[in-house]
């Protein structure tokens, strides 16, 4: 993970694939330094794409480092609950960020607000 510096959350996927530039700039700009979660790939693949979209994400997702949870980020989750009831799916993307001392990108600032995590808004100037 040393080369690594991102923990890209979904909704810079989701905006990527929708077609934003910003998400796809930083994406293209940055993709050998970013990660994701396996929750993430779990959130993206979950949305009603074609036969045809769906095999593109795949192998868009697959172009990511993908770290899966384990006992180390579940237990960081535990201690951020105890801090923000924050929902489980942004709990875990966020402790995955703790954990291995990513920056976390997202537009969903708010979502991360109490918890101790460095988050990165590629849509805030």
């Amino acid at each position: 993970m040393k080369d690594k510096k991102y923990l890209i959350d979904s909704n810079i996927i989701i905006y990527h694939l929708n077609g934003e530039l910003l998400a796809t700039d930083f994406l293209c700009q940055n993709l050998s330094h970013c990660c994701i979660s396996q929750l993430t790939y779990i959130e993206v693949l979950s949305f009603p794409f074609t036969e045809e979209q769906e095999c593109d994400v795949k192998q868009l997702l697959d172009k990511f480092t993908l770290i899966d949870i384990n006992k180390q980020i579940s237990l960081q989750a535990v201690e951020n609950r105890k801090v923000k009831r924050i929902k489980i799916a942004d709990n875990i993307i966020a402790s995955t960020a703790q954990i291995y001392e990513l920056i976390l990108v997202s537009r969903n600032v708010d979502d991360f607000k109490s918890i101790l995590v460095n988050v990165l808004n590629i849509f805030e100037k």
